[in-house]
């Protein structure tokens, strides 16, 4: 089963849900205009644009014109890890950042091209390679964007202030990514960051506009919404993974957010 699918899309075919996602993506964006939503951070498109999606984002497309058209190409968490190689950490930390690119000439040049060697190998039916197809050009579009970032890094413009913040709000997000079945409290990101509750109550505040309980909360409901609709396993062993303290604290939590219980949930 190939881990890669290219489609085309447009205002119709868009899911204005907020969800959590378990693959990356690149929008590569043709006529009208979207906003995005990716992890409390807001992202425009317009004509010729590029978005990048990983996995593990919270996505909410929040605005889009009705003439609004693009390709995207999506692949699984480990076409990306083959994709990146060895420079897989530093992409993490700088497209997540830097996401949109703005890098005119990789766009015209490398991303109009790719685009049109995935369309022609997606809709030949008796082409089967398309997996490795889709790798070896991530490949090279990770490759030139990242040299891209290392010499027009943001954070060169930016205040000593507003830097720091900048930071720590990242850190705290990535933190919530690669712990949210374990931290379901404020402290514990807190503690990890090594600064106060209420200092990284007013960090988040500034950036999001709301508070880090909400978004704890909103991200791990999102990804337990995820697992219910992808997982076999049981709510007791969804428990155990999420250390709650059991099935019951499982079910009163989600209830509490969702308004249903799991087993209602995973019926709908």
């Amino acid at each position: 089963m190939n881990e890669t699918i290219y489609t085309t899309i447009d205002h119709t075919s868009i899911d204005h849900d907020v969800h959590a996602i378990d693959y990356g993506a690149i929008i590569y964006s043709h006529t009208g205009k979207a906003s995005v939503r990716i992890n409390f951070d807001h992202w425009q498109l317009q004509e010729r644009d590029v978005l990048i999606f990983f996995p593990g984002d919270v996505v909410k497309w929040e605005q889009v014109s009705d003439n609004f058209s693009a390709e995207s190409i999506r692949y699984s968490s480990d076409i990306l890890r083959s994709a990146s190689l060895h420079i897989e950490h530093a992409i993490y930390e700088q497209l997540k950042a830097d996401r949109r690119c703005d890098y005119r000439e990789l766009i015209d040049e490398v991303v109009n091209s790719m685009f049109r060697i995935f369309a022609f190998y997606f809709r030949v039916e008796h082409y089967q390679m398309t997996d490795s197809i889709v790798t070896l050009h991530l490949q090279a579009f990770f490759l030139g964007f990242y040299d891209y970032l290392q010499s027009n890094i943001r954070s060169k413009s930016m205040g000593k202030s507003t830097q720091r913040t900048e930071e720590l709000f990242t850190r705290f997000m990535q933190l919530l990514e690669d712990e949210y079945h374990k931290g379901h409290e404020v402290n514990y990101y807190a503690d990890r960051m090594n600064i106060t509750r209420k200092y990284l109550g007013i960090i988040v505040k500034n950036k999001t506009g709301l508070t880090p309980k909400q978004i704890i909360d909103e991200y791990i409901i999102l990804h337990l919404k995820l697992k219910m609709r992808t997982s076999q396993n049981s709510l007791k062993q969804i428990a155990d993974e999420y250390h709650f303290s059991d099935q019951s604290a499982l079910t009163r939590y989600f209830r509490t957010h969702v308004g249903i219980s799991p087993q209602q949930y995973r019926l709908k």
